[in-house]
């Protein structure tokens, strides 16, 4: 066992040592500590490595892609509704006079979108809460279920103030799979292996927007005695109420419980994890963890970055059918095209993913570069003429790069948060902050800017994505910064790292945790 480690006074200093794991009651180590050194020194080959990633993979992606997709379809079909009549029939809308001339204000729509955005806000710190107190396969699927059933019940509002009411609710509900989902990818997979699999799952908004945006357009055409929107709810509804029981009954809670895996594989599955010195789960809600979490520097780095970078997704998920059909673009047109944007979501996501796979430690590199094209889009659209459809469009399509630094700071917080209470509260302030981002964004889209190419959006856009570079410089600086100081310490032996890869450690008090950047 290693020395006794004296604290380090710094903004990385390290509150705890080793010992104090060995000490700590059954209930507050990791469920990982169940069958961890069932095989220490044996060692894990490569093939078996490869062959338990490859189980794993085959059963969690295809079940969080699902989930995902049918989440961003759900949350996206009010924007989808708007060519299909629910702004004239639920009365979203207002006449205003504007330079003499009688327009179209969007204001109401704009709140039936961010209100989606604020219940998702309030919904996040009780999401992270629950997913980390009970089992998180049956949390998952039970949420996915309910949250279809809110979608179904849309068809059936007749108001604005009851379009509002079930938005909130909608948010408030799927809040619970991004915060779960981020838990299950560090339980499961090694840090070097998280980026891919965040833009595996996130890049189904992008394939869910092409493909979703193509269902949404056939169901628009059937007719009935309801409304074309309403056809559009009832039938995306039921098909995620649908596989939210397939989740619940599929989905595993942790590796320790996974019933696709033998137990030799579940003891690999485990091993697997003592170098990241991030644990697997421990359902015990501890006090300090959170308190660490919010004087954490890099958990506001992670927070601001968010909130700068997904600014873009709140106008684009809500208002990209208004935008490019102010381009000149018909109805159908519209819908298409701004569906479109998805491929480029979904190809940009796995190209900087597979890339974090090939260039490790390059998390920071990944996200500011792959926030130049979103940058580029949002001057392209500004201030290039919109006589020809060509360039404007070309800068709305770049502006779909925005998920990719996106799932490299979701990459960068499962890698370098340690603790579950702390990492689910971490977890839970990013996609908060997801949340509030996206519920601005939608009141910088004004309508009456038209000719002016949205200069309210832009903007502020452009300032926000220019800050988020500046922050992943800093925040790369830190994490290396806070290693030095670990590195003070000195080296672990392979039973140190055991005794401390499963005490639900934080990063900050495990001397043996490392950061990636």
């Amino acid at each position: 066992m290693s020395q006794p480690v004296e604290p380090v006074t710094s903004a990385c200093s390290f509150t705890k040592d080793v010992e104090k794991s060995m000490d700590t009651p059954a209930s507050d180590v990791d469920v990982g500590a169940q069958l961890a050194g069932a095989s220490v020194g044996q060692g894990l080959t490569v093939a078996e490595n490869k062959r338990i990633v490859r189980q794993i993979d085959m059963l969690l992606m295809p079940l969080m892609f699902v989930s995902y997709g049918l989440q961003y379809m759900d949350k996206t079909i009010l924007a989808a509704s708007a060519q299909f009549g629910i702004v004239e029939n639920l009365g979203l809308y207002d006449l205003v006079l504007q330079n003499g001339k009688v327009t179209t204000d969007l204001q109401k729509f704009s709140h039936a979108t961010l209100i989606f955005y604020w219940g998702f806000a309030f919904g996040s710190l009780p999401a992270a809460y629950l997913a980390q107190r009970f089992p998180i396969g049956r949390f998952c699927g039970i949420s996915i279920a309910v949250w279809g059933g809110i979608t179904m019940a849309t068809a059936g509002v007749t108001s604005y103030p009851g379009m509002m009411v079930l938005r909130f609710f909608l948010g408030f509900v799927e809040a619970a799979i991004p915060a779960a989902f981020s838990l299950i990818v560090a339980m499961w997979y090694r840090k070097n292996e998280q980026p891919l699999r965040f833009a595996i799952w996130v890049s189904a908004s992008g394939l869910g927007g092409v493909i979703g945006t193509a269902i949404l357009w056939g169901i628009g055409h059937i007719q009935g005695s309801l409304h074309p929107w309403q056809y559009q709810f009832l039938i995306l509804g039921a098909a995620t109420t649908v596989w939210g029981i397939v989740v619940a009954v599929v989905l595993p809670n942790n590796p320790v419980e996974a019933r696709f895996l033998s137990t030799p594989d579940k003891v690999l599955a485990v091993e697997r994890m003592v170098a990241g010195q991030t644990g697997i789960e421990n359902s015990r809600f501890k006090m300090y963890q959170v308190k660490e979490a919010l004087l954490d520097l890099k958990t506001w780095a992670f927070v601001l970055i968010t909130f700068c970078v997904e600014l873009v997704n709140g106008a684009v998920s809500g208002f990209g059918t208004i935008i490019v059909r102010s381009f000149g673009f018909e109805a159908f047109e519209a819908v298409l095209i701004a569906g479109s944007m998805g491929a480029v979501v979904f190809v940009s996501l796995l190209l900087s993913g597979t890339t974090s796979v090939y260039f490790p430690n390059q998390r920071c590199n990944i996200a500011w570069v792959t926030t130049l094209p979103v940058l580029a889009g949002s001057v392209i659209v500004w201030k290039v003429s919109w006589a020809t459809v060509g360039p404007p469009l070309a800068g709305f399509l770049l502006l779909g790069f925005f998920t990719a630094p996106y799932i490299m700071i979701l990459a960068l917080m499962t890698a370098n948060t340690a603790g579950h209470t702390k990492k689910a509260i971490t977890t839970s302030l990013i996609w908060g902050a997801y949340c509030v981002t996206n519920g601005v964004a939608p009141l910088l889209v004004r309508t009456t800017e038209v000719l002016d190419h949205y200069p309210t959006l832009f903007l502020p856009l452009i300032a926000f994505l220019s800050l988020s570079v500046v922050i992943v410089f800093v925040l790369r600086w830190y994490l290396s910064y806070c290693n030095k100081q670990k590195d003070v310490i000195g080296n672990a032996n392979e039973v140190s790292t055991l005794n401390t890869a499963f005490a639900d450690m934080t990063d900050k008090e495990n001397p043996n945790f490392r950061y990636s950047y």
